[in-house]
């Protein structure tokens, strides 16, 4: 059966499975419940998690079966499109032997499995239009719900510690995670503003939330990416007739950015955001010494790594020698491609690397036959991931967008290159 067989046989999405797929998406950013726990005090067990969203995604990964379940052929279509993914999910699930915390390689593994059968089961019930609407809507609801905690939670929603004073964080525990998902957000709903001639006042307004809230985050690395991004997105607009709207994306970018640069000044410190935009950090707030630090660790064991999510467990495990070098209990590598290293080994990466690059090979395919915004859409998200993962550790996590739209966009990709 060739999808647009099986396109043919889908019907029309239930009410109920558009708002259950925005609340796995918002919840698959991290929001809300992570930074409540920890400006209450109560602080999680790095093996053992949270209780609270462990139940939540157990709940998903049910509902997500049984949907699965009765389109098992589709489910088994979709999945077997993009071997790469599933080999790099296959390899997490095996490294349970070599892991030195086989039953938390396992628990973790089977998350990772169900979100991305989660991502499958968006390719199966949503066209490339409703997942990028869905995808605006899940991230336009973070959006409002940051300026909620902004001006009614500020004590949650501001930072207030010494080192980022004054910076916005919304509903995440790090400014940078606001940063992170409000840059692509506004891209998100400025490709869904001009696919939509009746949403697009509404488009604009939630673009320009996003951007306010993405500015006043100070996160250096997803204003530069979100800028980076944003020019060519334009150029490709303004070549397709919409020039009217581009001036006015044009302008709102402008004057929300000067208006940032106002209120992060060193003379409104005393009424607006209390920190200037902070000086250049040759070493990347100490990444750099993080860098080394795990770059020797991944020598030790270079082409299976430690086991998918075995790493950064205490100083007790392997991250113990980081931990004590360098006076920091680092989360993790702060950089997706060490990290992907240090669980999965070489052959993990090689996997990841490859899937990269033939995903990028054919929306560029697909963007020379018929640049649909969808495929606009996803050259950028994919280039977000990439560049994002220079800093942060963005690849392969269970339970988070990234992944889940990932998986979903590359399946998508691959049939339609096929068809073509």
């Amino acid at each position: 059966m060739v999808y647009s067989e099986i396109s043919q046989l889908k019907q029309k999405p239930a009410l109920w499975e558009n708002i259950f797929v925005i609340f796995v998406l918002f919840l698959a950013t991290g929001a809300i419940i992570p930074l409540i726990r920890k400006e209450n005090g109560m602080l999680f067990d790095p093996v053992q998690g949270d209780m609270v969203i462990q139940g939540l995604w157990f709940g998903i990964y049910i509902i997500t079966f049984f949907l699965l379940l009765v389109r098992w052929r589709q489910a088994a279509y979709m999945a077997y499109q993009d071997k790469l993914i599933w080999l790099l999910v296959g390899l997490a699930l095996v490294s349970v032997l070599w892991s030195g915390a086989p039953a938390l390689t396992l628990r973790r593994s089977i998350a990772l499995l169900g979100s991305s059968a989660f991502g499958i089961y968006l390719v199966i019930r949503f066209t490339w239009q409703e997942l990028l609407m869905l995808a605006a809507w899940a991230l336009g609801l973070c959006a409002v719900l940051s300026f909620v905690f902004i001006v009614l939670l500020p004590s949650y929603g501001i930072h207030h510690d010494i080192q980022h004073n004054g910076a916005w964080r919304g509903i995440y525990v790090h400014k940078n995670a606001l940063g992170r998902y409000m840059s692509l957000a506004a891209i998100t709903w400025l490709l869904y503003t001009f696919n939509n001639i009746s949403g697009r006042i509404v488009g604009l307004v939630f673009y320009s939330m996003s951007i306010v809230l993405l500015f006043l985050s100070i996160s250096k690395t997803s204003i530069i990416l979100f800028v980076l991004l944003l020019f060519p997105l334009l150029i490709y607009l303004y070549r397709l007739g919409r020039r009217r709207y581009v001036l006015s994306v044009i302008i709102i970018t402008l004057g929300i950015t000067c208006s940032a640069i106002f209120l992060t000044s060193p003379g409104q410190q005393e009424t607006s955001v209390p920190a200037q935009l902070p000086e250049v950090d040759l070493t990347l707030t100490g990444r750099t010494a993080l860098w080394h630090a795990s770059w020797d660790m991944v020598q030790r064991r270079p082409w299976l790594g430690y086991g998918y999510s075995a790493f950064w467990l205490g100083y007790e495990e392997p991250s113990g020698h980081i931990w004590r070098d360098l006076h920091w209990e680092a989360p993790n590598a702060h950089n997706g491609y060490l990290d992907l290293w240090l669980q999965l080994g070489l052959v993990g990466l090689i996997f990841f690397i490859a899937s990269i690059i033939v995903g990028m090979f054919k929306i560029l395919v697909l963007i020379c036959k018929r640049k649909g915004h969808f495929e606009v859409f996803s050259i950028f998200f994919i280039l977000s991931l990439f560049i994002n993962n220079i800093s942060e550790s963005l690849i392969l996590v269970q339970n988070c967008i990234f992944w889940i739209l990932y998986v979903a966009i590359s399946a998508k990709i691959t049939i339609g290159y096929r068809e073509r």
